[in-house]
């Protein structure tokens, strides 16, 4: 592969501005999470409507992770990063100055174009520029950008919204994204050899639109019930996505290459990492609000506990990333998705009298991202054919974040059944009526788990051949 690095010194530079970038990603996250109540409080909205101000923000990423990821591989990848880290830092500072849900949604959506640019261009630096002995290790630093800005997200925002107001929250993304894209100017190599890719309009529009109007299903149904909206977006999803298949099978320089889905232990590792991030994401949004609705903490307390799986992942993440070059990834992936089953059945189960499940469970949260983030990520960039890595890459950016976006979709959509609150008010729920849309929506995430626990075992090890 052209332009792999070899000096450790430039590719420990490379991994640092990496882990700078997604730190940004990691922090917003965190930040926006742990103040959801207060925005849900503020603007008198209801648990289905604040689930958007998470959703949004994934759906744009994973709307245009495919994209930025063709125009990267171009030879845009420098423009690109420097660019989603202005854009995310401009965004930011709209978002903070936002007063009206409207407002919120239309800046976290820009947010979303900015942060795609980040992750894209940060995914394809480890497996384009780095050699192939370091890919588990690089994508764990990736873990560990995220998982240092998911740290000190929760405390810091808890701090800025008890003390302050939720709207600094988003302030402090600004001067950090600023100063990463004046780093990046300097640590990232030049574009060389830019060609304009075939942009497949068809093809990202109704992508798009199959995953906004199926999301919108995901999390309505199950808390409103499936009325005639929910009817509306489902046939506009399933008739988009013929169209997309179509069309992607038409097209000359595709979106998505269709054909990588014949590789059966491709699939198997894409369906894993969706639902260990719809189970990791889907948790997260919920547990601020039983840390405040059910035992009944202020932000600064609730902020407090949601470090304990951020630091998990910072326990294990970087020396496992080694292991698993040296070892190979099954075994870290199959514990990383036990990790989660045990963390969800102890969420599903605990009430306010059981701290002690609560803490074992949020380590065991953590410990997942940390033992299996960047091997089921190798996973899935070694089950395809060399040719084919830049774009696995993409791939992989696209199902995180996918999985994000369902899984803050789904777990909402899921309490809100399980509760019988629908879509009203969460604040003015009552601990006993949480406690049952909480513990039903746990149930189905070990169901999960179990599922990406089977997928995981049941791929084997090894790159992929040309036969397979």
């Amino acid at each position: 592969m052209d332009n792999v690095i070899e000096d450790p010194r430039r590719q420990w530079l490379l991994l640092v501005v990496i882990a700078l970038a997604l730190f940004l990603d990691g922090l917003d996250g965190t930040i926006v999470n742990v103040v959801l109540p207060d925005i849900a409080a503020d603007m008198n909205i209801g648990l289905g409507t604040t689930s958007w101000v998470v959703t949004v923000y994934f759906l744009v990423m994973a709307g245009l992770i495919l994209v930025i990821g063709k125009i990267a591989d171009s030879g845009a990848i420098k423009r690109l990063f420097v660019s989603g880290l202005l854009i995310f830092a401009l965004s930011s500072l709209a978002c903070g100055l936002s007063f009206s849900l409207e407002v919120l949604l239309v800046f976290r959506a820009v947010q979303g174009v900015g942060a795609a640019m980040m992750a894209t261009t940060a995914f394809m630096v480890c497996v384009k520029f780095l050699p192939r002995r370091m890919t588990a290790f690089a994508l764990s630093v990736s873990i560990l950008g995220t998982s240092l800005g998911a740290a000190v997200g929760p405390t810091l925002g808890s701090v800025l919204a008890e003390m302050m107001s939720w709207h600094l929250v988003f302030f402090i993304n600004v001067p950090i994204g600023i100063v990463a894209a004046a780093i990046a100017v300097r640590a990232v190599p030049k574009d060389t050899g830019f060609q304009s890719p075939g942009f497949d309009v068809r093809g990202a529009a109704l992508l798009f639109v199959m995953m906004v109007t199926g999301l919108y299903v995901v999390e309505s149904s199950p808390s409103h019930g499936f009325d005639t909206l929910s009817a509306v977006c489902l046939v506009v999803c399933i008739v988009c996505l013929a169209l997309f298949v179509m069309a992607e099978r038409r097209s000359a320089d595709p979106v998505l290459k269709l054909y990588l889905f014949r590789y059966p232990r491709l699939v198997a590792a894409i369906i894993a990492l969706i639902l260990i991030n719809l189970c990791y994401m889907g948790c997260l949004y919920l547990l601020p609000f039983y840390l405040q609705i059910e035992m009944g903490l202020d932000t600064i307390g609730s902020g407090l506990y949601l470090l304990i799986p951020a630091v998990a992942t910072l326990v294990f993440c970087l020396w496992i990333g080694k292991l698993a070059d040296r070892m190979g990834n099954r075994i870290f992936v199959i514990i990383g998705c036990m990790c989660m089953v045990f963390a969800l059945a102890m969420f599903a189960v605990m009430d306010v009298n059981q701290t002690s499940l609560l803490v074992v469970g949020l380590f065991l949260l953590g410990t997942t991202w940390g033992i299996a983030g960047g091997p089921i990520g190798s996973r899935m960039v070694e089950n395809v054919p060399d040719a084919d890595r830049p774009s696995a890459s993409s791939l992989l950016s696209f199902f995180i974040y996918f999985g994000c976006a369902l899984g803050t979709a789904s777990f909402a959509g899921l309490f809100g059944f399980g509760s019988g609150i629908g879509g009203a008010d969460i604040s003015s729920t009552d601990p006993a009526t949480f406690l049952e849309g909480f513990g039903f929506a746990m149930v189905f995430g070990v169901l999960f788990a179990i599922v990406a626990l089977i997928l995981s075992a049941a791929v084997r090890e090894g790159r992929l051949s040309h036969g397979e």
